[in-house]
């Protein structure tokens, strides 16, 4: 499925992890040299069920207080106007304030689905879904769907998807688009389906919170230590 985005830089944004060397809050590191994926996923987010805790504070069903996004499960009415088959994965957690419970985010990353999908012509036609900012918004990731049904999420530092009338985004001239050619801005490839990226998001985020954060601080899961590494501590 990759095939169809071999022009866009392939490239995960990282919060950091042990051996990987973090020079700012966020790092981008080639996907190819990322940690494979452990277990098997699945569109169901059983792994999500079964591995995650719910964090009633600080999950991603709490939505930032400053940017007001609307509530994720917006995403779905947008692309169902719009006649887009979404992921069923993506369509679950969108609509499921437990799932999103069990994914917190050290940099306070928050659902939000905007208020607009765009189109994407080219040779890459189909819908940008925005469905995740950072809470300083210098990060936000897409679900790319093509025309074909084939998705994948991407990584941009602007903004699509919302009304440009929107006070909050007015200066980002990126939200006055309406359709574009992502072979022609700077978006990255970041996962080849949605439980990927929501894997690589929960497990690194969680590994930061037991790695570093003292209140939080705890020994690795097995799970942990089988994405990191053997090296990269004693299992609880």
């Amino acid at each position: 499925m990759t095939d169809s985005w071999f022009s866009l830089p392939h490239v995960w944004l990282s919060i950091g992890l042990p051996g990987f060397e973090k020079l700012s809050t966020y790092q981008g590191y080639p996907l190819d040299l990322m940690p494979r994926v452990p277990i098997a996923l699945d569109e169901g987010l059983s792994w999500l069920v079964q591995h995650g805790i719910p964090h009633p504070a600080l999950g991603l069903d709490q939505w930032d207080s400053h940017a007001k996004p609307l509530p994720a499960a917006m995403a779905i009415d947008l692309a169902a106007r719009q006649n887009v088959s979404l992921p069923a994965s993506f369509r679950r957690l969108m609509a499921s304030p437990d799932l999103q419970s069990r994914v917190r985010s050290c940099t306070d990353c928050y659902l939000d689905p905007g208020q607009r999908i765009v189109e994407t012509v080219g040779r890459l036609p189909g819908h940008l879904i925005h469905f995740l900012s950072d809470s300083q918004s210098c990060a936000h990731w897409y679900l790319h769907v093509l025309q074909t049904g084939e998705s994948a999420v991407l990584e941009a530092d602007d903004l699509y998807g919302y009304e440009i009338e929107n006070s909050d985004w007015i200066e980002n001239p990126a939200c006055r688009l309406e359709r574009v050619n992502i072979e022609q801005l700077d978006l990255r490839f970041c996962a080849p389906s949605f439980p990927e990226f929501l894997f690589r998001f929960w497990i690194e985020n969680e590994t930061w919170y037991a790695l570093k954060w003292d209140t939080t601080r705890r020994p690795l899961t097995d799970l942990e230590r089988a994405y990191l590494g053997p090296n990269s501590g004693p299992a609880s």
